[in-house]
């Protein structure tokens, strides 16, 4: 299991995903979940006392990934 702190961020204006909440997932975080992947995966979690299941991780930019949270 990975446990890390990250910041909830907002899109400013981007077409669709326009004040969309999300968490970043650096390329180093990737590599200890599934190494080598470049597209879209689904994890399971928690945030603080919430717990997820099947959420996606979507590629952003070059190296990292992104985890949509639910407002």
């Amino acid at each position: 299991m990975l446990s890390f702190q990250a910041e909830l961020q907002k899109f400013d204006k981007r077409g669709e995903k326009t004040g969309c909440t999300y968490i970043v997932v650096t390329s180093e975080q990737i590599e200890k979940l599934n190494p080598g992947t470049k597209k879209s995966f689904r994890v399971k979690g928690k945030i603080d006392f919430f717990k997820f299941a099947r959420a996606a991780l979507m590629p952003m930019g070059e190296v990292d990934f992104i985890l949509p949270i639910n407002a």
